[in-house]
């Protein structure tokens, strides 16, 4: 069993713990090592836990093209760490998503003609960071304006999207095909932002069959097989995001659930 990091954080530790307890060795592969592309010798299945979106796709790459099984699969990451490739995934599928606009080039926004409020996001990104909440059209040209200014490309792109309810979600982690654990975020006061690591809070949920089912299609979409799969109450539930390398800290806090428990007796199924 491999696991492949850039930094170990707490959820890590838990995996490793858990792996340890299951009597599985492991190895712990560094994005720092020099790779023989398609013959490095990797373990026959490698778990994917890199931080850097681009570390996390390129390092299941390099393990599937030695001939081992990545988890996720490098398509999955390419798909689950950007919103707008994402999206259509899963509308693909059939999946309900929040009302989107995308706007590949932010000077086109100021005569959209659009209701406001909008939330305003790039494609790529986590923690919440670079979202905002455009209250007007000229909110909503400030913040392209900043955006242009950023090098990377992707940051550029803007994907507009009407408001469900504001600061309350929904977060399921998926392993193989069943829903392990879910939890209902809500923001701080006076926050729309729902993410624990901007200070939301979190409280066990019971899925319902509804909760369960989305779930799992959703992770389907993008073919990842340990997922945090992010929903939206509106008047129907909606697919927010898929997170491919996902962080689940606050998940077992709110739910003691041991989760990663549930991820390495999985990846032991798939090493028999």
């Amino acid at each position: 069993m491999g696991i492949s990091l850039d930094i170990e954080r707490a959820e890590e530790e838990f995996i490793k713990r858990a792996l340890e307890e299951l009597g599985i060795s492991y190895e712990v592969i560094s994005s720092s090592t020099l790779f023989s592309l398609g013959e490095s010798p990797f373990p026959p299945v490698v778990l994917i836990r890199n931080i850097s979106a681009t570390n996390s796709a390129y390092m299941a790459a390099i393990v599937e093209a030695s001939g081992s099984r990545a988890v996720n699969s490098s398509r999955a990451i390419v798909l689950g760490h950007d919103k707008l490739l994402t999206y259509s995934a899963l509308l693909r599928r059939g999946l309900k998503i929040p009302k989107s606009w995308v706007a590949l080039d932010g000077a086109e926004l100021e005569g959209a003609g659009l209701d406001y409020p909008l939330i305003d996001k790039p494609p790529i990104g986590s923690w919440g960071r670079l979202v905002s909440l455009a209250r007007s059209p000229e909110a909503l040209s400030a913040i392209a304006a900043q955006r242009r200014a950023l090098p990377t490309p992707a940051l550029r792109v803007h994907i507009l999207q009407r408001p469900a309810e504001l600061g309350r979600d929904v977060r399921c982690l998926v392993v193989g095909s069943r829903v392990v654990a879910c939890m209902e975020r809500r923001g701080r006061e006076g926050e729309w932002r729902s993410n624990a690591a901007i200070g939301g809070s979190a409280t066990a949920l019971k899925p319902s069959h509804e909760v369960e089912e989305l779930s799992l299609k959703a992770a389907e979409a993008v073919g990842a097989e340990v997922a945090g799969v992010d929903l939206l109450y509106g008047e129907s539930l909606l697919v927010n995001e898929v997170n491919v390398v996902p962080e689940f800290k606050a998940l077992y806090k709110a739910t003691g659930v041991n989760v990663a428990r549930a991820i390495a007796e999985y990846l032991m199924e798939l090493r028999r």
